[in-house]
């Protein structure tokens, strides 16, 4: 990206990434983010995994949300992440075709980039693994092209550093593998197609992995010193994924299938099935092209990732966006500009009217969880703790509560509690929790055996008030201002 016009107009991109995330700044705090903050910032050597709590997630993700002291500073880290990707998915189009159409793959990467990480039905409205990851990703991937050219300079730094960005990339989410995925298989291609560069693509591909390797073992390094056990952190990212995945198949739901659902129709319209298909039309035709094969098979690999989770929330859909990126940059490069001008314009106009309805009727998810929250916070008193059953760690952070429990989210509760005993037993202990929040009516939900949880609530805590549809009770040996009810009907 040498010429001037190519790097205003990747710039102008990425500030056009970042003014259309900056409406959402103030959306009601998602689940996950409110539960990454909630264990970032007290992670110490303490009774669970990340100090008092148990998460399922690498030690870089919880480094990056200790970084950012609020929401507003994690959605603003969330913009800078999106201006990155946007302009190192340009640079990888840039510098993976011939110096005429590289402009043209450049701005057409770019601007796929920017519309599709500021699209609010894949996710972009809050920040999660998948947005922190990209960048790593987008880096990854520009890396192993630069390093691949036969002109590259350094060929040995670019591959360690793609190998340390790719494990990054997975110290942040570890399904987000693929920056590891990219660099692989482009060098298997290289190596088979051109066998007078076998032995620089295997040495190459040798550097990367122990990019990779050094970083991993300094992360996990680095998370001893914080007090996490590394042989618990690898039962949590990957044992645990395992059991999960059994979990969320034998209880799936309607809800379940709904999501699914929605998750195809998302991969659908939103312009990722179109580049997607295109990218393997692409490596079909261009077998002995390194870039265009290793592109094709990251975006399965990434589909493959989405789905095989069980879980099909939209904005698992991102992790596929660096890689998308760059398959509309190889194939703007084979089209006329009017071509890959009406693209970019259809693109941006299924990316515009998700924008417009989000800001027009507000985002509604969490919405909930704020008021449930922020109604406990106006009778809680400092020292207070809470318990939501099950999940929803918003409402943890609407009220300024901590919790006795270490699991914030439903997964690992019916995963390594599925008895509730361990839940059952925080609630009579004398550390019990101030506050518990029926998220369900009930507490049988999740198929959950909530008898004995059910009779120690009721034997230790008044109902106080009702929320939103949610049950508010309180420690009856304790006296608080009461909590104000809001009907269900009053919530968005």
């Amino acid at each position: 990206m040498n010429d001037r016009r190519t790097v205003v107009g990747v710039a102008a991109l990425a500030a056009l990434a970042v003014l259309l995330r900056l409406p959402f700044l103030g959306a009601p705090t998602g689940s996950d983010e409110a539960g990454f903050l909630l264990v970032a910032h007290q992670w110490h050597d303490g009774a669970s995994l990340y100090g008092d709590y148990w998460v399922d997630r690498p030690p870089l993700l919880l480094a990056l949300f200790a970084l950012v002291p609020d929401v507003t500073g994690l959605r603003l880290l969330g913009c800078a992440c999106a201006a990155s990707v946007v302009a190192l998915c340009a640079l990888a189009a840039g510098a993976a075709v011939d110096p005429a159409r590289s402009r043209r793959a450049a701005l057409a990467a770019a601007a796929t980039a920017a519309l599709l990480c500021s699209a609010p039905w894949l996710g972009t409205v809050r920040v999660n693994g998948e947005v922190l990851a990209a960048p790593f990703v987008a880096g990854a991937l520009a890396l192993t092209v630069l390093a691949l050219r036969e002109d590259a300079r350094r060929p040995l730094v670019l591959a360690a550093a793609a190998g340390v960005l790719a494990a990054c990339g997975v110290g942040v989410k570890q399904s987000s593998v693929d920056g590891v995925v990219f660099g692989t298989v482009a060098l298997l291609v290289l190596a088979l197609v051109r066998p007078a560069r076998r032995r620089a693509a295997a040495v190459l591909l040798g550097v990367a992995v122990a990019g990779a390797v050094v970083t991993a073992a300094l992360l996990v390094g680095a998370a001893t010193l914080r007090g996490t056990d590394p042989l618990a952190l690898f039962d949590a990212v990957v044992t645990f994924r395992v059991d999960a995945g059994e979990t969320i198949r034998s209880s799936a739901s309607g809800a379940t299938t709904e999501r699914l659902v929605v998750l195809l129709g998302t991969w659908a319209v939103s312009g990722l099935a179109v580049l997607g298909v295109a990218a393997l039309v692409l490596a079909a035709r261009r077998r002995t092209d390194p870039v265009a094969v290793a592109t094709a098979a990251t975006i399965v690999v990434g589909s493959l990732v989405a789905l095989l989770g069980g879980s099909y929330w939209a904005h698992y859909l991102l992790q596929l966006v660096p890689a998308s990126a760059l398959a509309a940059g190889l194939v703007a490069a084979r089209l006329s500009v009017p071509v890959v001008r009406a693209c970019v314009a259809v693109l941006a106009g299924v990316t515009a009217v998700p924008v417009v309805l989000n800001l027009v009727s507000g985002v509604g998810e969490g919405s909930r969880a704020e008021a449930v929250g922020g109604a406990i916070a106006q009778a809680a008193e400092p020292g207070d703790t809470a318990v939501v059953a099950y999940g929803q760690p918003n409402v943890l952070a609407g009220a300024g509560l901590a919790s006795p429990y270490p699991y914030l989210w439903s997964l690992p509760v019916r995963v390594l509690d599925p008895d509730l005993s361990e839940l059952t037993t925080t609630v009579r202990s004398p550390d019990a929790p101030t506050w518990v929040v029926e998220w369900s009516p009930g507490f049988d939900s999740w198929a959950l055996d909530a008898h004995e949880l059910a009779r120690a609530v009721a034997s230790r805590y008044e109902r106080v008030a009702e929320v939103c549809g949610r049950g508010v009770w309180r420690l009856r040996e304790v006296d608080r201002a009461p909590v104000p009810s809001v009907p269900a009907e009053e919530c968005s």
